[in-house]
């Protein structure tokens, strides 16, 4: 599993593959449980790489 703890680094993670989004909206996406995340507590989210590659995948079927 390829996982990332920051927004931070998840933004890079999409900019590096093409998909360039901006903070406000993954905060977006995170309030409304519409981006794969894991809450650790309330400052600490997890991202898991290969849900965030699926749930690109299905976001780009659905348009």
């Amino acid at each position: 599993m390829r996982r990332i703890r920051t927004v931070k680094a998840l933004l890079d993670y999409l900019t590096s593959i093409n998909c360039r989004m901006g903070r406000s909206t993954v905060d977006k996406l995170i309030r409304e449980n519409r981006i794969p995340h894991i809450r650790v507590s309330d400052r600490v989210l997890i991202f898991d790489l290969d849900a965030i590659d699926n749930w690109l995948s299905i976001e780009e079927v659905a348009k």
